[in-house]
């Protein structure tokens, strides 16, 4: 029998849809054996300031465990962009989890620049380092009317392919209203080989919930939708693509992962992002 070690990944979700867990398969004799790792959630974008979650590794036992206690409140967390180091600072903060966040208004996201990131908890250290690349302006937000589905709206959006390209994107959605933060556009991970080629990318829900049977990938009439073309670097566009293949696939990010989805943190789990960031927004009519 297996035992799946879980990292709780949770970028842009809530605690009923925790993002993007590292899975790796072990024997059950091994699995009181494996050491709690730091997992790291970050991102600065450009023109924004950093924010970075932290939690630790955890190995489920077959139920709904406790993950309060995976929360690292007491880390030191620390951002260099080659010219100077600032130290983040963490806080309470509700509407997201984990519901501590680690942030700073000192440093401002430049295209260009290569971002470090160190955190350091009980003895463990990890750390990333990305450069960010210039954004893309998004050309157009359309939507259409669903088929057989009365007041719901597919949205589109398109971007000219840079000249430096290949260039890697990620598309994340917020809607007016309704939520306090963007969530990941499924399928929302998108690569570009060609410079000048007009990319058209179907926008669509992020999930809350992987048991959410509900769940509609469109929005309805009425609704404005924030869109959010993230550029990435291509570490950064590999975890988007393994998890929306494992979404896909198992149905939910907790179960039926071959292997652990390839984050871009040393020592640890997780990762780092410094994207350049357009964003656009659409009333649905």
């Amino acid at each position: 029998m297996k035992t799946k070690i879980v990292a709780f990944h949770i970028l842009f979700l809530l605690v009923s849809a925790m993002t993007a867990p590292v899975l790796s398969g072990c024997d059950d004799e091994d699995a009181e054996s494996v050491e709690p790792r730091l997992v790291v959630e970050g991102w600065i974008n450009s023109g924004g300031y950093p924010e970075v979650l932290l939690t630790m590794s955890a190995v489920p036992d077959g139920e709904e465990g406790e993950t309060a206690s995976n929360i690292v409140r007491w880390g030191v967390v620390k951002l260099s962009d080659g010219e100077r180091e600032v130290v983040m600072t963490g806080r309470m903060e509700s509407g997201i989890f984990p519901p501590f966040r680690y942030y700073n208004f000192e440093m401002k996201g430049v295209p260009g620049r290569s971002y470090t990131l160190t955190a350091e908890y009980r003895g463990q250290t990890v750390n990333s380092s990305v450069t960010m690349p210039s954004p893309t302006r998004i050309t157009a937000i359309d939507s259409r009317p669903v088929e057989d589905a009365g007041g719901m709206r597919a949205v589109t959006l398109r971007f000219i392919a840079p000249e430096d390209s290949p260039a890697y994107y990620h598309v994340s959605v917020r809607e007016a209203g309704v939520d306090s933060r963007f969530y990941p556009s499924m399928l929302g991970a998108v690569e570009v080989a060609s410079p000048g080629e007009i990319i058209e990318v179907p926008v669509y829900r992020g999930r809350r919930s992987f048991d959410d049977k509900d769940f509609s990938p469109h929005f309805a009439v009425g609704s404005t939708v924030d869109v959010r073309l993230e550029r990435v670097s291509e570490s950064v566009f590999r975890f988007w693509r393994a998890y929306d293949n494992a979404s896909l696939v198992s149905g939910s990010v907790f179960v039926g992962s071959p292997g652990s989805l390839p984050g871009n943190v040393a020592g640890g789990y997780g990762v780092w992002s410094a994207q350049g960031v357009d964003t656009r927004s659409i009333t649905l009519e």
